[in-house]
């Protein structure tokens, strides 16, 4: 009995220290991404990537733990420290340093990664014929932050960060990213590379990209504060029932406006998508169905919904899943 006592006693304890391990974001506070989606292989379903996690140790630290589910890592490398291996575990990307960073030390981690996407019944990163998008939750993972889809992320509510979002495409083709469009690069041989950023701090269930033979229609919003780009990117097919469809786009903002303060995000955006909806920042996902041609309350009811999101949810965001 004393064995079984002491057999018992060894493995919660063991079990104790590796949770405590791995709570992920427990000892960094990532302060940036950035984002390269250097490949999007449309026939294969698959992409290549480079990710670059800027961060801020909260304690003494020999060991990073970020998330990355599916994908594979290839290599990371840092210029702030020595890194001894890497490793995965399911979700669980573990880089384990060569020697101990300081309290309060800022270091950035270069991670090459690719391969196939996963998604869910709703979550993840869905295709659709030549059609690629992500959706940030999902209804069966738990937790449901699925950032960890497509980037090395601590894919929390808390850790909030910025990014940046190089995404590399077909010359014909159109991108739809959180952010603004700061830059679109001819790269000479029937790509361009889109450059797109976010300078608000956000979770990492809430930045996004979409790319696609896309339209974009536009309106200007006049805020409380500012006038406020509206950008709704559809399917060609769709451009001539956006209007219709977003007729009261401006007077259900101005509502938000008016009850809950200046809009908080850079621009009203909206990406036509097989499955949504989602409220991605700068960019929701909405049902390509929705896009009716007309002014109908279900619509609306949607549209008004994902946008309430930018002050609840996105703005003042939940501090854990259960949440």
């Amino acid at each position: 009995m004393k064995y079984i006592y002491c057999l018992f006693l060894v493995l919660f304890i063991s079990f104790a220290t590796s949770a405590k391990a791995v709570m992920i974001g427990e000892n960094i506070d990532v302060n940036h991404y950035e984002i390269h989606l250097n490949t999007i292989d449309f026939t294969n379903r698959n992409f290549e990537a480079v990710t670059t996690v800027s961060l801020t140790t909260k304690t003494n630290t020999d060991v990073i733990h970020l998330e990355l589910k599916s994908l594979i890592v290839d290599e990371i490398t840092s210029n702030d420290a020595s890194i001894s291996t890497f490793s995965q575990e399911d979700d669980l990307l573990i880089i384990k340093l060569s020697s101990a960073l300081a309290e309060n030390t800022q270091a950035s981690f270069t991670i090459s990664y690719g391969g196939n996407t996963f998604n869910e019944s709703w979550g993840g990163i869905h295709w659709s014929n030549d059609y690629i998008y992500n959706l940030g939750v999902g209804f069966d993972s738990q937790p449901h932050n699925l950032g960890k889809t497509w980037f090395p992320c601590v894919d929390d509510f808390v850790d909030k960060a910025t990014y940046e979002i190089y995404i590399t495409i077909p010359e014909e083709m159109t991108s739809s990213c959180g952010g603004i469009l700061t830059e679109s690069i001819s790269n000479n041989d029937g790509t361009k590379t889109d450059y797109w950023v976010v300078d608000q701090e956000i979770a990492t269930y809430l930045i996004s990209f979409a790319a696609g033979d896309f339209l974009l229609w536009e309106d200007t919003y006049q805020g409380m504060e500012r006038d406020i780009p509206i950008n709704v990117y559809v399917r060609p097919n769709q451009i001539e029932k956006v209007e219709a469809t977003f007729a009261n786009i401006k007077e259900i903002t101005a509502f938000f406006e008016e009850r809950f303060g200046p809009y908080p995000f850079n621009r009203i955006g909206y990406v036509s998508t097989s499955l949504g909806c989602m409220e991605h920042i700068d960019n929701i996902a909405f049902a390509s169905s929705l896009i009716t041609g007309t002014t109908n309350l279900d619509s609306e009811s949607f549209i008004a919904h994902e946008l309430s999101h930018m002050w609840f949810g996105n703005l003042t965001t939940c501090s854990t899943a259960g949440d």
